[in-house]
């Protein structure tokens, strides 16, 4: 897929480092993300990877270096510039994070109305009815969490992060505890929405088929830097066997 560049990179991070005590979790991370572009970021457990997300977002400060969103500088923003930014960053937990006691509508209504500009009641209720549209939930705008199914619930988070219509979208293992199948079709999803609504996304994913099918371009952190950079196939090719390491297991 080509990727427009002209504009540069919509997440430009420089140098970023970030510490808990005597734990350096991110020494020297750097990575530019330009517009339309999925990267994966792939990484051992506890490598630093969540953090790194929760950086780009404001919840967590970082110790040195610079994150620019759309050229701003994320720790020069003021708590009222943070969360306008937030509004056009779609953050999908591992965990889905749906609101237990809302329905799905209720769900999904929740950051339009947080973030979202006044809307009547019949305008908010077509903006929940298209984006349930977009992941094939419709029907499911009564339900309650409960009720859905693991890869319902994931669907549904996808569709909160979505209802704002981001441009930048942050994917924290959006395939973890899925089979295979349903694994395969949020894949799917998340290259439907990249060509839908051109977002610029940043995916934290131990899976590697869902890896495979949704990066642009793949990052490989390891000791709180961006080690390694390329295509899946490049990565997975490479003779360095602190980078190949992580696609022995996946199928040729």
């Amino acid at each position: 897929m080509e990727i427009a560049t002209s504009n540069g990179p919509v997440i430009d991070i420089r140098h970023l480092k970030k510490s808990f005590g005597s734990n350096h979790v991110l020494t020297d991370f750097n990575l530019s993300v330009n517009k339309g572009e999925n990267v994966v970021v792939l990484g051992k457990s506890g490598c630093g990877k969540s953090v790194l997300i929760k950086c780009i977002v404001g919840l967590l400060p970082y110790d040195q270096g610079s994150i620019r969103l759309f050229g701003k500088e994320v720790s020069a923003m003021s708590q009222k510039e943070l969360d306008h930014f937030r509004s056009r960053i779609g953050f999908v937990f591992q965990s889905s994070a749906l609101y237990d006691s809302m329905t799905v509508g209720e769900n999904l209504e929740f950051p339009l109305r947080h973030h979202g500009k006044e809307k009547t009641k019949a305008e908010t209720r077509a903006i929940i009815e298209e984006t349930l549209a977009n992941v094939g939930l419709s029907h499911a705008i009564d339900l309650m969490p409960v009720e859905l199914s693991g890869g319902m619930r994931k669907r549904i988070g996808l569709a909160r992060a979505l209802v704002l219509k981001p441009e930048i979208m942050l994917y924290d293992e959006p395939t973890t505890g899925l089979d295979p199948v349903t694994g395969k079709e949020i894949s799917q999803l998340m290259l439907q929405m990249q060509e839908k609504y051109h977002t610029t996304s940043i995916i934290i994913s131990h899976d590697m088929n869902c890896s495979r099918m949704t990066a642009n371009r793949m990052t490989v952190m390891i000791n709180g830097i961006n080690y390694a950079d390329g295509t899946f196939e490049q990565l997975k090719s490479s003779a360095d066997a602190n980078v190949n390491s992580f696609f022995e297991f996946t199928a040729p």
